[in-house]
């Protein structure tokens, strides 16, 4: 879902990637030739690896401070795997919007209620795999289903354009033969991935930022009529 919002945002747009380190997002719009997009990136950690030419990075602990760019900077706004692992993530995910572009969008991905459903990985600690959401000791909040991810779109009286979980159907039909073989070898990284598109581990929501609002949307929550 993720690589086909690169297309459908302008050539020369402005692409915000939070928790930028890896710049996979940078590689994944060079490797789609979007090469007019410009890309900046924030990360509580100064990457060791070189940092790409003319991409714009800032470093940032964002339990501490807002997002360090101005209002209605971004045509696309990503935050992958981020949201668990910050004290306010409400307030975190009105701050991405504050940040996009009147019509921009916002892609966010994090642990799904599902991530509960599976016990801690059992060997290769050492290679940091998750399958529990508790493997992870930095996680500071809690999961997200995609209906909570529709939610909070709403209560910041944007778009959710779609909310769903991250699952692959091949997965999910090939499990048992998968986990007997992931366990017989003792892969944790197959172990990883085939039980995250299996179960989805994940949820992942696109949201769009009305056209008629600049800066930051307000946060109103309500139950709508039934």
């Amino acid at each position: 879902m993720l690589e086909n919002l690169f297309s459908q945002i302008p050539h020369n747009a402005s692409i915000l990637d939070v928790g930028c380190l890896g710049f996979r997002q940078y590689q994944t719009s060079r490797r789609l030739n979007f090469a007019g997009h410009k890309h900046f990136g924030i990360d509580y950690t100064k990457p060791s690896e070189p940092i790409p030419k003319k991409f714009i990075f800032k470093y940032a602990d964002l339990n501490k401070k807002p997002i360090p760019f101005k209002d209605d900077s971004f045509h696309l706004v990503i935050a992958s795997h981020v949201m668990e692992h910050l004290r306010d993530p409400v307030q975190f995910f009105g701050d991405c919007l504050r940040v996009c572009k009147p019509g921009g969008l916002l892609y966010v991905e994090v642990p799904s209620e599902r991530s509960l459903f599976l016990p801690g990985m059992p060997f290769k600690h050492d290679k940091f795999f998750s399958l529990s959401f508790f493997d992870d000791p930095t996680h500071l909040s809690r999961p997200w289903s995609p209906q909570s991810l529709h939610r909070l779109t709403r209560y910041f009286q944007c778009e959710p354009v779609h909310a769903d979980y991250i699952y692959s159907l091949k997965h999910r039909l090939l499990f048992p033969a998968l986990l007997a073989y992931a366990w017989i070898t003792r892969n944790a990284q197959k172990l990883e991935i085939w039980s995250w598109g299996a179960v989805g581990w994940a949820s992942y929501l696109v949201a769009r930022k009305p056209l008629g609002t600049k800066g930051k949307s307000s946060f109103k929550y309500y139950i709508p009529e039934r």
